[in-house]
C-alpha cells in the first residue's frame, strides 16, 4: 500500500510488470541484517546463542549484490556487525522466543487480497502482545511521518483477522540508532479508516491508475530509466523513445540471463522444459 501511495507508477513497474529492482547497498544490507535477526529469534530452544554465532551467521548470509567495490562492501559489513552487536547487548538479557518470526499473512478483504510479512510478534509475560518491525534507516524519521505510517496498523489488523489477537503495542525498531518507537494500537474507528484507505488504493489499482508521482525517493528509484518524469528529453517523442530503449535494454539483459541459465542447465543434465520433446 505504501509503495502505491508513494508512486503508483513505481508500484506498477515492480508488482504488475515485474521489472527488475536494481541491486543496491541499502537493500542488500537490510536483507542481510533482517536474515540474521530472523535466525536469532527463529530458534527451537529458548536459550539465545552466543554473540559470536550471530555474527558468524551474518557473515554466512551476507548479500554481496549492489556494492561499488569490495571496500564499500567491507564498510557495510563491519557496520552490520556493529549494529547487531549493539542490538544483542541491549536485548539479550530478556530474550524470549517470539510468537511469530517473519510471519506471512493473507487477508480476504472482499474485493482484494491483502498480504504481507510481519518481522516479529512478541508475547510478554503479562500476556500482552507486541508487533515489531525492524528498520535499517540510519536516521529516525520525523514523528509526524511515524504517526501517519500505516504499516504497523495494517499488521495490527492482520493479527486480529488471522490469529484473533489484539496487540497492546506497535513498535518500529530502528536498528542503527538502536532505538524503539512504539505507539498504541488503533481503535475501531482508526481501523475502519484504514480499511477505507485500503479499499481506495485497491480500486485505483483495479482501474489502472498508475500516474508517476515525483517524491524525495526518486533519486534512489530502480525505474528512473523508464519513468516519464525522470528522463531529460526536449520533446515528448524523445521521452517515449528513451523509455522504449530502456525497456529493450532491460529485456536484452533478461534474455542473456535466461540463456546463461539454460546453458548451465544443459551442462548439468537438466535441459529446459521447452527442450524436453
Amino acid at each position: 500500500m505504501s509503495a502505491y501511495e508513494k508512486c503508483p507508477l513505481s508500484y506498477r513497474f515492480q508488482y504488475i510488470d515485474g521489472l527488475e529492482i536494481k541491486p543496491s547497498p541499502y537493500l542488500s544490507y537490510g536483507r542481510s541484517v533482517h536474515d540474521a535477526l530472523e535466525w536469532l529469534y527463529g530458534r527451537d530452544v529458548p536459550e539465545p546463542p552466543p554473540l559470536e554465532e550471530l555474527i558468524a551467521y551474518l557473515d554466512s548470509c551476507w548479500c554481496s549484490e549492489g556494492y561499488a567495490d569490495s571496500e564499500e562492501e567491507g564498510s557495510y559489513l563491519r557496520h552490520a556487525r556493529d549494529v547487531l552487536t549493539q542490538f544483542y547487548h541491549k536485548n539479550i538479557g530478556d530474550f524470549r522466543l517470539p510468537l511469530a518470526v517473519e510471519e506471512r499473512f493473507e487477508m480476504d478483504m472482499g474485493d482484494f487480497i491483502l498480504s504481507g510479512v510481519i518481522d516479529r510478534v512478541d508475547r510478554h509475560p503479562d500476556g500482552s502482545y507486541e508487533i515489531i518491525d525492524y528498520k535499517t534507516n540510519r536516521r529516525l524519521p520525523e514523528l509526524k511521518r511515524l504517526r501517519e505510517d500505516l504499516q504497523l496498523p495494517i499488521y495490527q489488523l492482520a493479527c486480529a483477522e488471522v490469529w484473533g489477537i489484539t496487540p497492546s503495542k506497535l513498535t518500529f525498531y530502528y536498528l542503527v540508532p538502536n532505538q524503539r518507537y512504539s505507539t498504541k494500537p488503533r481503535d475501531r474507528q482508526g481501523i475502519d479508516r484504514i480499511k477505507e484507505r485500503l479499499a481506495g488504493v485497491a480500486e485505483s489499482i483495479a482501474a489502472g491508475a498508475f500516474p508517476a508521482t515525483p517524491n524525495r525517493l526518486c533519486p534512489w528509484c530502480s525505474f528512473e530509466d523508464v519513468c516519464p518524469q525522470r528522463i531529460a528529453a526536449d520533446d515528448l517523442g524523445e521521452n517515449y523513445r528513451a523509455r522504449h530503449g530502456a525497456l529493450i535494454r532491460r529485456r536484452e539483459k533478461l534474455d542473456r540471463a535466461i540463456s546463461q541459465l539454460a546453458d548451465e542447465m544443459r551442462e548439468k543434465g537438466f535441459p529446459p522444459d521447452c527442450e524436453d520433446h
